[in-house]
């Protein structure tokens, strides 16, 4: 049907009939419940930040109803230019809808602000269905085309399949450099708006930050044991550091420009990304165009990369199918000593903090386990971190006890950038490569390999098929081959849910241990079992 408006006065009592139209109106589609939360909490985010505006307007038209064969949520008021999407008054509130996959549009004509959102597409198959299918479809070409002559596979290798894998790559090199500088860009001038956060906000803004830099060092550390590295001979273990580390710090100052984008040096995007960001912060007000610029540049970036990212299935058939051509697709077996060395240190930290918390919180290990053991299948079944992320708030509201305020804001935000399991899985993995692959290490290629690892993890778009993206940066950093990233995407395929389920728990350990820290927690919410019966330490 067409979009059908309905005019409403705008006060609270509306932001609640608008929100349970929209949930009605999405019930009818049979969205999924997930999916409806998400996009209410998006929709009720705008809506209350319109209506936080002194000068806002009396009235509201609402539509919904389908438009260009898509479902559309439309709002539309009256006054001067303001764009509730963007000018949040939490500074994570628009990386919050940028995480959720949503790009509310905006437009101001005349005197009318207008406001759309796409709430319902076409149901679209997970990326793992597609990657399954297209390994299914390589290994059944694999073993046919070995009944081909060898003169015409290699023909049909070198004109097709090693282009099209090339060509893949060259897109991955391409924009992977401008999302580095972007994102890390944006992320300094959220810095800008940190005073609005208050003293608590920030403290749990920099324990996400600084514990993800330290779970990467413990990570690196702890394999070393269970791989063998060929570590660099160069003299003396001191005289050979420190002039790595020397070089190191030299060698992230880019020469010019146009290199570190068209070599993709991360160490060197990083630091024009931070030069950038604090030259606009310097700016103040007058660097404002700019700073609109590169938000805007964000949100084309994370489209683009999602286009680009669609064609991983694609990818992963011609490197498969040109293995199982030449005789290589035994070596996919050696994804099994990285894939149990990842899981395990995995389940040792989830373990770790599991009890850590317990103890500090004087709390059943038992009863934390079960209270959060739901929020860990729904990211474990989904492999989405944002499709728990109804469930995980509620449950840290309901049964961990923790107030509001830092809910609605440690949550979000750690979603997006707390992700201990995906740092550990990053940086083991290129630690395993470069064993499979007899790469000289050193201490300070362990230092680059988590480092980067842990402002990937931070960086890297919300969007299927983002690890292969990271991979090409991470492995262009520390010299890893590009053939790498073929192990790398069959180890993801069973990663991405083990990943997932454990950073939604451990979130829920973090949040609830800052709240006792910060004194915002109802213990007698937190020890209380479900059946009405409390336990737990006091």
């Amino acid at each position: 049907m067409p979009l059908t408006y309905k005019v409403y006065a705008l006060n609270e009592a509306a932001v609640d009939s608008i929100s349970a139209d929209l949930q009605a109106y999405l019930n009818g589609l049979n969205v999924e419940k997930h999916n409806i939360q998400r996009i209410r909490l998006t929709v009720e985010e705008m809506l209350l930040n319109l209506l936080g505006q002194p000068d806002r307007c009396g009235e509201i038209s609402v539509g919904l109803g389908k438009l260009a064969g898509r479902h559309m949520f439309r709002m539309r008021y009256r006054m001067k230019p303001f764009d509730p999407t963007r000018d949040m008054d939490a500074p994570w509130a628009e990386e919050l809808m940028r995480s959720l996959g949503f790009f509310p549009a905006w437009n101001h004509r005349g005197s009318v602000n207008t406001v759309s959102l796409v709430v319902a597409d076409r149901p679209k198959r997970s990326m793992l269905f597609y990657i399954l299918t297209a390994v299914l479809t390589a290994a059944a070409l694999g073993f046919a085309g070995t009944l081909l002559p060898a003169g015409l596979r290699q023909n049909l290798d070198e004109a097709l399949l090693t282009p099209a894998a090339e060509g893949f790559l060259g897109l991955l090199r391409t924009f992977s450099g401008i999302m580095i500088v972007l994102t890390i860009c944006s992320g300094i001038l959220g810095m800008r708006d940190s005073a609005s956060l208050g003293r608590a906000g920030k403290a749990v803004l920099l324990r996400y930050i600084g514990f993800s830099f330290a779970v990467s060092a413990a990570s690196a550390v702890m394999a070393l044991p269970f791989l063998r590295l060929h570590f660099t001979e160069a003299g003396p273990e001191e005289t050979s550091t420190l002039i790595q580390i020397s070089r190191m710090l030299f060698d992230i100052l880019p020469t010019n420009i146009v290199d570190p984008f068209r070599t993709g040096n991360a160490l060197q995007l990083i630091v024009i990304a931070a030069l950038l960001g604090a030259g606009l912060l310097a700016m103040g007000e007058h660097g404002s165009r700019l700073r609109d610029l590169i938000n805007d540049a964000g949100g084309w970036l994370q489209h683009t990369v999602s286009a680009i990212c669609a064609l991983v299935p694609v990818f992963v058939f011609v490197v498969l199918l040109r293995q199982f051509w030449n005789g290589q697709a035994q070596e996919l077996l050696a994804v099994w000593k990285p894939l149990l060395l990842i899981t395990g240190m995995i389940l040792l930290l989830a373990a770790v903090l599991w009890l850590l918390t317990a103890c500090r919180l004087r709390c059943s290990p038992g009863l934390l386990l079960k209270k959060t053991l739901p929020v860990f299948l729904v990211g474990f079944a989904t492999a989405s971190s944002m499709s728990a992320m109804p469930l995980g708030m509620e449950t840290c509201k309901k049964k961990m006890g923790i107030r509001e305020g830092l809910v609605s804001f440690a949550y979000p935000l750690g979603t997006v950038i707390y992700r201990p399991a995906g740092i550990i899985y990053f940086t083991v993995l290129a630690a395993s490569l470069a064993e499979m692959y007899r790469i000289e290490v050193s201490p300070v290629w362990l230092a680059v390999a988590a480092g980067v690892s842990t402002l990937l993890i931070i960086a890297l778009p919300p969007v299927p098929g983002n690890s292969l993206l990271g991979f090409s940066i991470l492995f262009g950093s520390l010299g890893i081959p590009m053939d790498a990233l073929i192990l790398a995407t069959a180890i993801d395929i069973i990663m991405d849910f083990i990943d997932t389920g454990f950073n939604v728990m451990l979130l829920i350990f973090r949040i609830t241990a800052e709240a006792g820290r910060q004194g915002v927690l109802e213990r007698k919410t937190l020890l209380q079992w479900e059946d009405g019966a409390g336990s737990g330490l006091s």
